[in-house]
C-alpha cells in the first residue's frame, strides 16, 4: 500500500508521522454522505466528484 498521510490525530490508524496504519482506505465525495464504519466496500456506490473541494482527499485529481 502507498503511503497515506493523515493529519486527524484521535484516529485509531493515525501513526508516527502522521501516517496512516489501516489496511484499507474508503473515501467518498462529500456529496455521498457519512459511511457506517462497518460499511462493506462492495456494499457502496460510486461517488463521483469534479474537484478535490467535493471530497475530504487532497490528493484527488479529476479524470477529466
Amino acid at each position: 500500500m502507498p503511503d497515506v498521510n493523515c493529519t486527524v490525530s484521535t484516529c485509531k490508524h493515525f501513526g508516527s508521522g502522521n501516517r496512516c496504519s489501516a489496511k484499507q482506505i474508503i473515501i467518498q465525495s462529500e456529496a455521498g454522505g457519512g459511511v457506517s464504519p462497518d460499511a462493506q466496500l462492495s456494499s457502496l456506490s460510486e461517488t463521483p466528484a469534479q474537484s478535490k473541494d467535493e471530497t475530504c482527499c487532497q490528493t484527488f485529481k479529476s479524470m477529466q
